[in-house]
């Protein structure tokens, strides 16, 4: 496997592990449904940061970013 699909990997298994957890905690009603998309909205942000220190794998960032978009809509 080459560095960028590692990457990518990497970045899809975290997106699911976070939405998986996140989904949990808010079907336990351990989080509101605000703090829910509040933990989203962060990811994002984050990865946003992240993103511009490696602009060779934008269409990494873009993926990860579209499984956490789903989740808040």
């Amino acid at each position: 496997m080459d560095k960028v699909d590692a990457i990518a990997a990497s970045g899809l298994v975290s997106s699911a592990t976070l939405a998986a957890l996140v989904s949990m905690l808010r079907r336990r009603h351990l989080i509101s449904e605000q703090e829910e998309r509040e933990i989203y909205e962060h990811a994002l942000m984050l990865l946003e940061m992240q993103q511009g220190h490696a602009p060779e794998i934008a269409e990494v960032y873009a993926a990860a970013r579209g499984v956490i978009e789903d989740q808040l809509r």
